[in-house]
């Protein structure tokens, strides 16, 4: 898979929205998940509208999905003191999960039948 700017600077501002979520007291951990959410939700649907194969696009949605889940983990063994907006037991964490898991589902059932109907 190739990763374009875009890719890298998504990825970044995920663990950096992650990361102040869980380390930086004095920000509104509600309104830093949503923002999050909405984050993941565009990375998502980002390159679907872009010259990009489904299998390309299929990769991204999984290659996004472990590097949220990857962090969320990370950072939960490392601690925080506040309660984050996304951590293991939030819903919202949850919630980008599954839409993920949706996407990845419904893409590679795509791939399977060689329909494309973005």
């Amino acid at each position: 898979m190739n990763l374009k700017v875009n890719d890298y600077i998504i990825i970044v501002l995920i663990a950096v929205l992650l990361f102040l979520d869980h380390f930086v007291s004095g920000i509104p951990h509600n309104l830093l998940a949503w923002v999050f959410a909405g984050v993941i939700i565009y990375s998502l649907n980002y390159k679907k509208y872009k010259d990009v194969s489904l299998k390309e696009i299929m990769n991204w949605q999984i290659l996004s999905s472990i590097v949220v889940l990857v962090l969320v983990l990370i950072f939960t063994l490392i601690g925080t003191d506040d309660t984050p907006g996304v951590s293991l037991t939030s819903g919202m964490f949850y919630f980008v999960i599954l839409l993920s898991l949706f996407e990845i589902i419904y893409q590679r059932l795509q791939i399977k039948r060689g329909t494309d109907d973005r």
